[in-house]
């Protein structure tokens, strides 16, 4: 994801009445982009690799975005799927749900 331009939020929050600390959205965004890694990281430990590389494209192809993301909404798109069934294509990959 892209990182968040901190001068941006300030501006934004200013206009809308709020007072926001630049040093805190910034731990804010370092703090969540280890969560991100972390998820991203358990996903891929977790992955059964050979059942996505058995798979055609664009599924494959969106299974790994999944792996990368955790967004299956993203990911359904990607595989041009249902929700429901992109979501049993994870279940079958071991790819796990991660908040």
């Amino acid at each position: 994801m892209p990182e968040i331009d901190v001068e941006y939020v300030v501006r934004v929050a200013k206009q809308l009445g709020f007072t926001v600390d630049p040093e805190k959205v910034r731990k804010n965004q370092e703090e969540l982009e280890k969560w991100r890694a972390e998820t991203r990281e358990t996903r891929r430990r977790h992955v059964d690799w050979e059942y996505i590389e058995r798979q055609p494209e664009p599924l494959k192809s969106a299974l790994k975005l999944l792996v990368e993301t955790g967004d299956l909404k993203l990911a359904a798109q990607v595989a041009g799927q249902k929700l429901g069934d992109l979501n049993e294509h994870r279940i079958k990959a071991k790819i796990p749900i991660t908040l």
